[in-house]
């Protein structure tokens, strides 16, 4: 079956009048497919226990960590207690469930159980163990399941034509589930454990593929060249209808490996347009030092050959490009398989997007773009490296990837729970190099001991591949285990991704980024040194700890206990204010104001922080929990919108009006800290 689709091409099996068990893992394998944008409009969609503190860039709790615990809601199902990870009506598939393989504590090895029910049965199909599940322990075997570094991913398919819920058994715990979410009136056959069962050779076969390589079958053309600094290799392709099917290159005779793998570059040229601009090592994985592993589309054996099988098609002509952006002579050993490829109006070009950053402070807390795109296009994968100068976590951020109309909503249809779950593993201890793994989709390459140096992480997108048919803006949040303006990491990204011809992105390249030297521990080292010392300060910050308060009432003190903090404070202080009980109030004097301002407010959120009102010259402009479980600095800061002075002022009252049900009170109080205040206006420029 997988040959005879193989044979009649991805233009008619594209076709398919029937989702089901065997053509989903027949599409898992098939490379010339996902080169063609999908007939069957699905969209990618993902369920997860992000924290539900982020509801919009623009508010506070964008950045909420703790994202661990959340769930839609809890049912009585079967005469039991269920907390419900994922539901979805109509027809889809689970394409890819990742869970941390620990509950509640390193040592909870065993967990809860996980129950999927279909087409509103109001028995679960699937009824097990939720670790054994996803390490490959149970029913589904590796590599459709398989263990990482304290978490499992499972990547069988489950379809169903009229709605899927997904529950456990006892309280939710990390979690991501991906799904495509098909047109209604899609054919769908529900899956059952009766044709899991009729499809063992398939799986056999299917396994077998995704774990060992064998060479692509084609035209193949070899080239092997020293190129001097600033010379290009040009591997021209047959013309006409063709696809790369597969490159292999290597590097050689340079003093400095590390150096070449980033200052030799990878380009493309499909139909006059530049497709791909990155670094070898980047686009492979290797930062730093040449170190092998095994997927699915990318590949590097021990001797540092490196091999693509991501299909590449072209209409008319294409090339590849080997440039030597650096300072010494690199051999390059190089060869290239093509074949003969329908171009239909389904056909897409490969990119490979790379970037590249000076060192990042790593407060304040932003949003790290992967890429932003408009037109029509897969993204199919990504590779993330991170230069971390210290022992310690550099990867607390949650991917956030916007699809077509949640760029309009400002919410992304995937939100995740972390960096190192979006790649498929897990934290709860300090990596080394230890957690190295390699899985046909999934892949933590590099980890520096405790984290220090190079850390790379990959993933590949094959039934869980991202379509987009507008526009899709790909986000991870730049978060790390220490949050300081004078600490420092180094990111450089790629992500791979098909375009329909007519598609642009955000993402030129960077050949100043290639040439420079290769950062290293020290270099950030030096940053870090350079900035100690150095104050944040947030520019133009009315800081309210040099503020007296001008008005109170008898239940707020001043001082009541510390406030905890994560984070760094604008000028190192907050004023620190404890309430009593509903009513309780402070205001704020800001005089010399002579026109309409933009009033921004900055606090601190906490596990012991209270709910507010706020109110400007007697109007009130925003209501706010400033719970957290997750002591910090609100970001975004409270917007109080457009303000009038009232006799050359603003009076700003913080009203206390009660506290969130898993808040804590500190001595009977409830805490606000509040860091400065912005008042924006066009007084200056007058």
């Amino acid at each position: 079956m997988i040959i005879f689709h193989l044979f009649i091409g991805p233009s008619l099996y594209a076709q398919e009048t029937e989702v089901n068990i065997t053509t989903l893992l027949e599409e898992m394998v098939d490379r010339d497919l996902i080169t063609q944008f999908p007939t069957s409009n699905y969209k990618s969609k993902q369920a997860s226990s992000y924290n539900r503190e982020s509801v919009s860039p623009d508010l506070p709790g964008w950045f909420a960590d703790s994202d661990g615990v959340s769930y839609i809601r809890t049912e009585e199902l079967n005469g039991k207690k269920e907390w419900v990870l994922m539901e979805d009506e109509g027809p889809g598939v689970i394409t890819k469930i990742w869970a941390v393989a620990f509950y509640y504590g390193l040592d909870n090895t065993l967990g809860a159980n996980i129950n999927i029910y279909l087409d509103g049965n109001p028995e679960p199909v699937i009824s097990t163990n939720f670790f054994d599940l996803v390490k490959g322990n149970d029913f589904v075997q590796p590599p459709f399941a398989d263990e990482t570094a304290r978490a499992g991913n499972l990547y069988f398919p489950i379809p169903y034509a009229k709605g899927c819920k997904i529950t456990m058994d006892k309280k939710a715990f990390y979690n991501i589930i991906n799904y495509r979410k098909y047109p209604s009136d899609t054919k769908v056959k529900t899956f059952t454990m009766e044709d899991f069962d009729n499809t063992k050779d398939l799986r056999n076969k299917v396994g077998k593929i995704l774990t060992e390589y064998s060479p692509a079958k084609g035209i193949e053309k070899k080239l092997k060249k020293s190129i001097a600094p600033m010379e290009t290799l040009v591997v021209n392709l047959p013309k006409g209808n063709q696809a790369v099917q597969e490159f292999q290159i290597k590097l050689s005779n340079t003093s400095d490996m590390a150096q070449a793998l980033r200052s030799v570059v990878l380009r493309s040229n499909f139909d006059n347009k530049e497709t791909i601009w990155a670094p070898v090592g980047d686009f492979f994985n290797n930062v730093g030092k040449v170190q092998s592993y095994d997927m699915w589309e990318r590949s590097v054996t021990e001797d540092g050959n490196m091999i693509c099988r991501w299909v590449m098609p072209y209409k008319n002509n294409g090339q590849l490009l080997v440039q030597n952006l650096g300072n010494e002579e690199v051999t390059v050993n190089i060869s290239v398989t093509t074949k003969q490829m329908e171009w239909t109006p389904n056909s897409m070009h490969f990119y490979a997007t790379w970037q590249m950053d000076d060192p990042t402070p790593t407060f304040p807390l932003f949003d790290y773009n992967f890429l932003s795109a408009t037109g029509k296009g897969v993204i199919v994968g990504d590779e993330w490296t991170v230069l971390n100068p210290i022992e310690g976590w550099w990867g607390e951020g949650d991917e956030k990837i916007y699809i077509d109309d949640d760029l309009d909503r400002n919410f992304p249809s995937h939100f995740g729970t972390g960096t190192e779950d979006y790649y498929g593993w897990a934290g709860g201890v300090v990596p080394t190099p230890k957690d190295q793994f390699s899985k046909p989709f999934l892949g933590n390459i590099i980890v520096g001991e405790r984290s220090k140096g190079y850390n790379v992480c990959t993933r590949t997108r094959v039934l869980d591949a991202i379509p987009f048919r507008d526009q899709i803006k790909f986000d991870m949040e730049s978060s790390c285990g220490r949050r300081s303006k004078s600490h420092f990491l180094q990111y450089s990204q790629i992500t791979f991704w098909y375009g329909i011809p007519g598609v642009t992105h955000n993402k030129p390249a960077l050949p100043s980024f290639a040439s420079a030297k290769l950062p290293t521990i020290e270099d950030l080292e030096m940053e870090i040194e350079k900035a100690k010392g150095s104050q944040y300060i947030v520019d133009g910050a009315i800081e309210a700890e040099i503020l007296s308060v001008a008005n109170k009432s008898e239940g707020v003190k001043e001082n009541h206990s510390e406030i905890p903090m994560w984070g760094e404070l604008s000028s190192g202080e907050l004023k620190n204010l404890w309430f009593e009980k509903p009513g309780d109030f402070v205001e704020f004097h800001i005089t010399e104001q002579f026109e309409t301002s933009q009033i921004f407010l900055c606090t601190a959120v906490g596990p012991n922080s209270g709910m507010f009102d706020v109110y400007v010259n007697g109007i009130k402009k925003n209501s706010q929990d400033l719970y957290s479980n997750h002591a910090g600095i609100i970001n975004p800061y409270l917007n109080l919108g457009e303000c009038e002075p009232v006799n050359n002022s603003f009076v700003i009252r913080l009203q206390f009006v009660g506290n969130n049900k898993e808040a804590k009170m500190t001595n009977t109080m409830f805490a606000l800290g509040v860091d400065f205040f912005l008042i924006k206006n066009n007084f200056l420029k007058n």
